[in-house]
């Protein structure tokens, strides 16, 4: 009964910490959604004055 219960206090820890690593790439991930948000927002403000500065500029044949 000893090794059961040991192999259960193991799967346990292991579950708590992989818990933990979860809830940390949950955060990270929220983060780096909301900078790619900005980013995006940032980058169609740029593109809108960039259009209004020169409405006649056409793209070249490289973009």
């Amino acid at each position: 009964m000893d090794e059961l219960t040991a192999r259960i206090v193991e799967l346990e820890i292991r579950y708590t910490h992989q818990l933990s690593l979860v809830e940390e790439l949950n955060v990270e991930l929220t983060s780096a959604n909301a900078r790619i948000d900005r980013l995006e927002r940032e980058v169609r403000t740029m593109h809108d004055m960039l259009g209004s500065l020169g409405p006649e500029l056409t793209e070249s044949p490289d973009e």
